[in-house]
């Protein structure tokens, strides 16, 4: 296979992540279209972001992937086309794709990820990998060792819980939560204590900025909405102690399911995890103190990593650059979607 006109992409249900074989161009992109009447597109992907939740009546802006599931294939498939037309000289030549998706993407979303990829695209090749063996791979993990490690990424719209030996998932565990859903329920705490309405853009600014966890948090963010008695707009101190505690119920159903998880790896394995510890991806990993906060829960070492948000497109890039692993450890996308028709 010719690696001169390869792209790797991570489908992520906030972001769209591309790049090329030498890394050298990187596009993120907001996965979200905006619609006016049904049927206009106004705006595809960072710039679709900055209508969300200001839009009048008639323009409708969102993600076609719902709850970690794609739900709208032809809006999916014109944000691809934008953003993978910020990648021009691939595009018109047809590229061989590697894409890095949830394990458990279903063989539907299989067959119409393909006929996006390979109808509407036109990519020549379409490769499918894990993004628990993306990640894997992305950290640096040896993926040809027997040795049991674990993976957890914690995404915008679900979490997913890997255990991985020789580079493949031999155990893995998806909980329908991620930072969406933390971005909700601090929403909701927000309308309960200070009678405040406010949209997720507001709520993932106020996680983003104030959540952490371990020691008391300290300090506040000033924020804007509409007051739930008056239906008037006001400005209220959000403490960054009201937020941590909205979401620490959350976070103890993460540290609840990874211990289910770790006690139904097989104990050879489990001996490995505890030795090389639990890595967390995606970008809630990135709240303060929660690798510390989990560690202390499991009794388990428990690592932040380099760059989380990007740990599969990293990955992407190590195993489409290497045959051995590009035989190995990705599959053929079209073969997926035939299996299912």
């Amino acid at each position: 296979m010719s690696l001169k006109r390869i792209c790797a992409i991570d489908l992520g249900s906030d972001t769209i992540k591309v790049t090329d074989r030498n890394e050298k161009l990187y596009v993120c992109e907001k996965n979200m279209i905006a619609i006016r009447n049904k049927k206009d597109v106004i705006a595809l992907g960072n710039p679709a972001w900055e209508i969300f939740e200001k839009a009048p009546t008639d323009v409708y802006a969102g993600c076609p992937v719902k709850d970690g599931a794609l739900a709208e294939g032809r809006n999916q498939e014109l944000i691809l086309v934008y953003v993978l037309k910020k990648f021009s000289t691939f595009f018109t030549r047809h590229p061989n794709v590697y894409i890095a998706a949830p394990s458990d993407i279903s063989q539907v979303e299989r067959r119409a990820y393909y006929k996006i990829f390979g109808g509407g695209l036109g990519a020549k090749k379409i490769r499918f990998v894990e993004k628990a063996v993306a990640d894997a791979a992305g950290i640096g993990m040896p993926m040809d060792d027997p040795m049991g490690r674990m993976v957890v990424n914690l995404g915008a719209a679900h979490t997913e819980i890997a255990v991985l030996s020789e580079g493949k998932v031999i155990l893995n565990r998806v909980l329908p939560t991620g930072g969406k859903h933390l971005d909700d329920v601090i929403a909701s705490m927000v309308r309960r204590q200070y009678q405040l309405h406010i949209g997720s853009r507001t709520a993932q600014l106020l996680k983003e900025s104030l959540a952490r966890m371990g020691e008391k948090p300290q300090g506040g963010m000033k924020v804007f909405g509409i007051h739930s008695v008056t239906g008037l707009p006001k400005e209220e101190e959000i403490s960054a102690l009201s937020v941590s505690v909205a979401i620490i119920e959350n976070i103890d159903q993460l540290a609840e399911a990874l211990q289910g998880t770790l006690e139904r790896t097989p104990p050879q394995l489990l001996e490995d995890i505890r030795q090389t510890g639990i890595y967390l991806t995606g970008g809630v990993s990135m709240i303060p103190g929660l690798s510390l906060y989990l560690q202390k829960e499991l009794d388990i070492p428990v690592y932040n990593v380099s760059e989380p948000t990007a740990c599969a497109v990293r990955g992407l890039v190590r195993i489409m650059n290497d045959p051995k692993l590009r035989k190995s450890l990705s599959f053929s996308l079209r073969e997926f979607a035939e299996n299912t028709i």
